[in-house]
């Protein structure tokens, strides 16, 4: 069960001061009335009072007045001690010097108030032994020296939690201006990411759909121009059309899957890429192969991006391999993931392609898992197939694994 803190406000430690010197005039006042020092000591005790009441807004501005200040109070203190009197307890009066001790030590705020409640104790005990029997002063100034003590180390506990209290408030608005400039980074983060992703999604509108549907249209103006003069040729360019639109259909399909939403972060890597090798059966007559070998787990967004690389790679299968099965492979090597995609259709020659299509498809899946800390190979040659391996794509560890951690096709 959690203890409550208790504050002490400062205010507390201004009533205990005025409570003090009522204890001193309800105690001492009586033995002194219609006596030759009641008027001295009524002037004494109102001098006090007024000093008591002012010393925080002087010494606030000036804080050097606590000097003179110190010096007027235990004077009046050693002035009360001479008033005339039989019956009065006299040593009663040293319960003034208390207040100085808390005031000193809120004032100053350093070691120089702890050699100022040193002095304020040995003047009481000094002038108790001097005014009492050696003994009975003694055991009086023990006394006052122990309440000294004690009222400095109070305030001083006091004093030390409010400015602990007060660096808590600072650091803790602190953070919260730091997590508001954190928040609105994630933001800037945020649109820039979009931004990013928007503009590659541009390029590649640029470069292959709407490069697709230009020459649609070349093709279209060249048809219609020898509709009428040479019917064989207007065949095969209506065949050639069938055939780019086919291609930009894909293309299309391809880019929409990226704009949509994907499941990597609810059902893992191994689950999205069944999902998507269903999809691309029935849209494209692709027949995928989904081979797990192990069963690691990444961060979300290295699944997400190696997605986008199998998405990429199958693209252009059913663009270019005239073929209707692949192979994706997943396994661990030498603790690192590695991923490759194979088929066994006409190939190409990848310096020739990267060459033409470099920032569209293949340069583009080479820099997403650059990104990821991998690398990626490329084996084709025409007429015997081609293989995307994509090596090196770090694991996380046991104790930073995710819930969720990557499924085999063959556990669901």
């Amino acid at each position: 069960m959690q203890k409550q803190q208790i504050k002490i406000r400062p205010w507390l430690f201004n009533l205990m001061y005025y409570l003090i010197y009522l204890a001193v005039v309800v105690r001492m006042v009586p033995n002194y009335w219609n006596k030759p020092g009641q008027n001295s000591l009524l002037v004494l005790l109102f001098l006090y009072l007024v000093l008591l009441t002012i010393e925080r807004p002087l010494v606030n501005k000036i804080k050097w007045l606590f000097y003179p200040y110190s010096i007027l109070q235990l004077g009046i203190v050693c002035l009360l001690l001479l008033v005339p009197t039989n019956t009065a307890p006299q040593d009663y009066f040293f319960n003034l010097v208390l207040p100085l001790c808390g005031q000193v030590i809120w004032d100053f705020r350093q070691k120089n108030a702890q050699y100022f409640v040193v002095f304020y104790a040995f003047f009481c005990l000094i002038a108790l032994v001097i005014t009492y029997p050696i003994l009975e002063g003694l055991g009086f100034g023990l006394t006052y020296i122990v309440g000294c003590m004690l009222i400095a180390v109070l305030s001083a506990a006091t004093l030390n939690s409010i400015q602990a209290r007060e660096e808590t408030q600072k650091v803790l608005l602190d953070l919260q201006e730091a997590n508001k400039k954190l928040i609105e980074y994630s933001h800037q983060v945020e649109n820039l990411a979009a931004a990013e992703e928007r503009n590659k999604l541009a390029r590649e509108l640029h470069d292959s759909v709407s490069q697709t549907i230009f020459s649609m249209t070349l093709t279209a103006q060249a048809a219609r121009m020898l509709i009428s003069e040479d019917q064989p040729k207007v065949k095969n360019l209506l065949e050639k059309i069938q055939e780019l639109s086919q291609n930009a259909l894909v293309e299309m399909r391809t880019l929409i899957q990226e704009l949509r939403p994907h499941s990597v972060a609810e059902d893992g890597l191994i689950k999205a890429l069944e999902k998507h090798a269903l999809q691309r059966k029935k849209q494209d007559g692709l027949e995928i192969d989904v081979q797990v070998l192990t069963q690691p787990s990444l961060t979300q967004a290295a699944a997400e991006t190696l997605l986008r690389v199998v998405q990429e790679a199958l693209n252009n299968i059913t663009k270019h391999a005239k073929t209707n099965s692949a192979v994706i492979k997943i396994e661990e090597k030498n603790k690192k993931l590695t991923l490759t995609i194979e088929d066994h259709g006409e190939g190409f020659d990848p310096k020739e392609s990267m060459n033409k299509y470099g920032h569209v498809g293949l340069q583009s899946m080479e820099e997403r898992v650059r990104s990821l800390g991998g690398n990626l190979t490329i084996n084709s040659k025409p007429g015997q197939g081609t293989r995307i391996k994509v090596e090196n794509i770090p694991l996380l560890e046991d104790t930073e694994k995710p819930q969720t951690d990557l499924k085999s096709i063959g556990e669901e």
